[in-house]
Order: C-alpha cells, then sequence, then structure tokens
C-alpha cells in the first residue's frame, strides 16, 4: 500500500497542467510548450485558447505536423479557426515548396492569404517568380532577407532547409521541413 501511494505521488508530481504551458509560453520555450502541451491537449480538446496556444508554439518551433493535428480541434471559437486555418495555410505551403523543390511544379498559377510568417513570404516570392537559381538552390533576395532553399534528400524524406540570413543583423537562422 505504500508503495502504491508513493508511485500514486510520484506521477501527480510529474503531471502537467495548463499553467505550465502557459509559463513556458510566457518564458518563450516555444518548442518545450509543443512538446509539452501536445501530449495534454487531450484533456483540454473544447478550450480554444490553451489549443492556440500549443498549436502556435508548434508553428514557431517549425513543427508543422504537430500543429496541423492539434488545428482540427481548434473550432470553438472566430479566433481559434482563424488560427486553425493560418495553420493549415502554412502546412499547405510548407508541401507546395516540397513539391516546388523535388517536383518542379509551377506556382505562379496559385495564390493563398499572405501572413508575415516566413513560409508566406518565399511562397509569395516563389509564385511572382521573384528568385534566382543557383545549382539546386533557391535564393530570394529581400531588402533586409536572403532566403535560400535547398532540397536534402536523406532517410528516404524529401526535406528542405531553408536558410534565412538577416541582411541587419548579419544573423542566420535555419529550417529544415519534410
Amino acid at each position: 500500500m505504500k508503495i502504491l501511494l508513493i508511485l500514486f505521488l510520484s506521477t501527480f508530481s510529474f503531471a502537467l497542467s495548463k499553467i505550465d504551458i502557459y509559463k513556458l509560453f510566457k518564458d518563450k520555450n516555444y518548442k518545450q510548450v509543443c512538446i509539452k502541451g501536445n501530449s495534454i491537449t487531450s484533456k483540454y480538446l473544447k478550450d480554444d485558447t490553451f489549443l492556440s496556444v500549443v498549436a502556435l508554439s508548434c508553428v514557431k518551433s517549425d513543427m508543422l505536423n504537430t500543429a496541423l493535428r492539434i488545428s482540427k480541434f481548434m473550432r470553438n471559437s472566430k479566433l481559434a479557426r482563424n488560427n486553425a486555418s493560418y495553420i493549415a495555410n502554412l502546412y499547405l505551403i510548407k508541401k507546395l515548396l516540397i513539391q516546388f523543390m523535388y517536383d518542379k511544379i509551377d506556382l505562379s498559377n496559385l495564390s493563398l492569404p499572405k501572413s508575415n510568417h516566413f513560409l508566406s513570404i518565399i511562397f509569395e516570392n516563389l509564385s511572382s517568380k521573384n528568385y534566382k537559381k543557383k545549382g539546386d538552390k533557391i535564393i530570394i533576395d529581400l531588402k533586409d532577407k536572403t532566403y535560400i532553399l535547398t532540397p536534402i534528400n536523406e532517410d528516404n524524406k524529401h526535406k528542405i532547409s531553408i536558410l534565412i540570413v538577416d541582411k541587419k543583423t548579419h544573423k542566420q537562422y535555419e529550417h529544415i521541413f519534410w
């Protein structure tokens, strides 16, 4: 009986709550919000605020597949539905970028909702043919940033690397999608 009580208490002490997730979000630990929040979303399927926090943290962490899975339940408020559409749009752009890189599809006849997310910016430039090709790389050179898309075919997955070079700060950020 004593062992059962200790096991119950230790399990309870490691249980995550919404408050834990909101604190991680406030601290901008988006990857942890996505991973840990995703593990408890089944408890909060009707809480659009919680689902939005977790799903949008997944977007910030380049975990679009997870964000899309969560967004299916974001339907009880106007804001949640908007967030779910935003996530679905980014997911569609990701898939189109992979097809563009590997299957050479033409994006010039496509129009999608615009946002400030880098995937949306890249898509807009590709669909308006504002890019240069250098070998297997696609380079989009804008006023403040340069985006370099490179195909990575490993582990039988078609991946793309997106390198963002910030011209003002001279920092580079890499994002990998599959």
